[in-house]
């Protein structure tokens, strides 16, 4: 019965944490998606985060995997840039909207671009990934620098929406946790 009382009390922690955790990002989507022009400077800091985890995991990777190869300073350089472009974004989340956009573009563009100059000096096995990842990440560059303010509208909606969804799933799945019930065999 001990067991029965313990799992039943892991139950209601966990319907009081998706309630909790349902409510704050239901209202955090809800604010970017009715007012996202004052949520800018989240938007900003967000998108520094990103590219300093990247450059974080890009450096890890470039030393773990590809030291002692020609083109590791490529990759290298590649993961500086995001996490120096991270870090302005961060440090100065007040910045324009179209200067936000522009440096996450450059360095998108710059990324892509020295991959696909790595590219030259790597193994077989890994031209075709960073060949169709570079491409990639140059045309995305390219566009979020062509329509900074549709890229941030559309951002802000997509992000707007998939917290609102997932607040609504966690505040269901603490309604679904408070209708558990323990069965005794």
């Amino acid at each position: 019965m001990a067991e029965d009382r313990s799992a039943i009390s892991i139950v209601r922690e966990s319907k009081i944490l998706a309630y909790t955790v349902g409510a704050m990002t239901l209202a955090a989507g809800l604010v970017l998606l009715f007012w996202p022009d004052r949520t800018l400077t989240v938007v900003a800091r967000l998108a520094g985060i990103l590219l300093v985890v990247v450059g974080i995991g890009d450096l890890l990777e470039t030393i773990r995997h590809h030291r002692g190869m020609s083109y590791w300073g490529l990759l290298l350089l590649r993961a500086v840039i995001n996490i120096g472009f991270g870090l302005v974004l961060l440090l100065w989340p007040s910045i324009t909207v179209g200067v936000m956009v522009w440096l996450v573009g450059l360095d998108l563009v710059i990324a892509g671009a020295i991959g696909l100059l790595a590219r030259g000096q790597m193994g077989p096995e890994f031209k075709s990934a960073i060949t169709s990842r570079s491409i990639l990440t140059i045309l995305f560059g390219i566009v979020i620098m062509v329509w900074p303010h549709a890229t941030v509208s559309v951002l802000a909606f997509l992000v707007a929406a998939m917290l609102v969804l997932f607040g609504l799933v966690f505040l269901w799945s603490g309604y679904q946790l408070s209708k558990a019930r323990v069965i005794e065999v």
